[in-house]
């Protein structure tokens, strides 16, 4: 399962962010008899799309179902990625990416709900790093592979109009494979034998996995889902990660441009920042899992981040002698903003219980993050160039706004767990010491032990449940 979804992001991710390699590679606001700012925002429509169909799209999904509208999907935007090739004034391309990002809004939420419906919640950030690790190795791919489609010659068409329609039509293809393979769900997946897919929906039941559940609960999860202040905090943090994150996945090659490379070679040169971006990021949410943090490992991405966006703008753009340590804090802030998403996916993924409830909640927080996307693609002026001062300021800003939201959220996950933990113990008249105020870690053993075999969850309170414990 994990392979398919994670081949059909790869895709998605390049079908939409292709366009920064075919910027270097003409495919400019010049092209387009246009302004910088026009271009930027005519390629940042998409996220306007994204958000106007998120949450429908999300709905459209739980009605017929994944394996029926995931390829309907996929065909859809292929040809919309396609169709930017012919592409000649500004508004063409608005239209195109419109209908781009129409077509993928259904994708994300979708996903980060079908694969929490597989796996326990300690295993799941490292489940979404793959995505993430997809998103900027997409980078590198699609890098190297438009080193060599860019450079098709003595054709009708130009190489960044080759790129368009070569790297769309795997998505086609593999729409097809997703078809054939993928399934509603554990309860009928063809990949498991009918003893896994018992086991699957059994250890996860008590975390709100697969159950059926009757329309009034349904309502009241999809109330929670909006009345829930956590959704909220973590839709801020998650469109604040999303400024410096997209700027990245867009605007990477021509940051790496100003460092004194040509097209050609810049389309190359991100290729290492990506592939040691990929590996921290893998690292960062193993270590996740492993602890079952989340607020350190944020701490820790954000400050690679802060580390990367002050040396960016201390440094001089200008001075060719400082283009190595200049792509050095190109590479550190690539580490920071992409190893921060699939922590922060998964932190809320695994906090917010109750089948409607987590899967409107997603959505709504990724659709109203993706405002953090649309900032990340418009701060980022052709006419910024070489230093993009403006943009690495505003990107600065966002990580520390991060850095507070993080603290805070941890102090309030931790005050609700303690207040839980201190009911239990009320509850069965067990005396609270000295060395047990303490010694937060033995309360939370004493509190478990005491519920143990009592539901930790149900469909009704949801994450709200007084034998729940965040993560945090």
């Amino acid at each position: 399962m994990l392979p398919v979804l994670t081949t059909v992001y790869l895709l998605g991710i390049i079908d939409r962010n292709n366009v920064g390699n075919a910027a270097i590679a003409g495919f400019d606001y010049k092209f387009l008899n246009t302004t910088p700012e026009l271009y930027n925002f005519a390629i940042a429509i998409y996220f306007i799309a994204y958000m106007i169909f998120e949450i429908p799209a999300s709905l459209v999904t739980k009605i017929l179902g994944f394996p029926v509208w995931l390829p309907i999907i996929m065909v859809c935007w292929a040809i919309a990625s396609m169709a930017q090739a012919a592409c000649t004034t500004v508004y063409h391309l608005m239209i195109v990416r419109f209908l781009l990002g129409m077509a993928e809004a259904g994708f994300p939420p979708s996903v980060l709900e079908y694969v929490g419906s597989f796996y326990a919640r300690k295993e799941l950030t490292l489940r979404y790093s793959f995505f993430m690790a997809l998103i900027t190795l997409s980078g590198a791919f699609s890098g190297i592979a438009a080193f060599f489609i860019v450079q098709i010659s003595e054709t009708a068409l130009r190489g960044f109009q080759w790129l368009f329609i070569l790297e769309s039509i795997p998505t086609i293809i593999m729409a097809i494979i997703v078809a054939l393979f993928m399934t509603r769900g554990p309860g009928d997946a063809r990949f498991l034998t009918p003893e896994e897919r018992k086991f699957v929906i059994d250890r996860l039941r008590p975390e709100g996995g697969p159950a059926e559940i009757d329309r009034k609960t349904a309502k009241t999860q999809i109330l929670l889902a909006f009345t829930d202040l956590q959704v909220y905090v973590y839709l801020i943090m998650l469109m604040l990660a999303s400024i410096p994150f997209n700027t990245l996945n867009f605007f990477l090659p021509t940051l790496v441009k100003q460092l004194g490379y040509t097209s050609v070679q810049a389309q190359l040169m991100v290729v290492p920042a990506l592939l040691v971006a990929t590996v921290w990021m893998t690292f960062n949410s193993w270590a996740s899992d492993k602890y079952q943090t989340r607020a350190l490992n944020l701490m820790v991405a954000h400050l690679m981040s802060i580390i990367g966006l002050i040396g960016m703008i201390a440094t001089d753009a200008k001075n060719p002698s400082l283009f190595p340590l200049r792509y050095f804090f190109t590479v550190i802030l690539a580490c920071g903003a992409y190893s921060v998403l699939p922590v922060i996916f998964s932190w809320f993924s695994c906090n917010i219980l109750g089948q409607y409830k987590r899967n409107l909640s997603i959505a709504i927080i990724l659709t109203m993050a993706n405002t953090g996307a649309l900032i990340g693609v418009l701060i980022y002026p052709t006419t910024d160039a070489p230093a993009f001062i403006k943009g690495n300021v505003i990107c600065l800003s966002t990580v520390i706004a991060q850095v507070i939201l993080v603290i805070g959220m941890k102090l309030y996950i931790d005050s609700l767990n303690k207040k839980r933990d201190l009911a239990v113990l009320a509850k069965h008249n067990y005396k609270y010491d000295n060395e047990l105020k303490n010694n937060k870690k033995r309360l939370r053993e004493i509190a478990m032990k005491l519920t143990e075999g009592e539901p930790r969850f149900d469909e009704v309170l949801c994450d709200r449940h007084p034998n729940w414990r965040y993560i945090s």
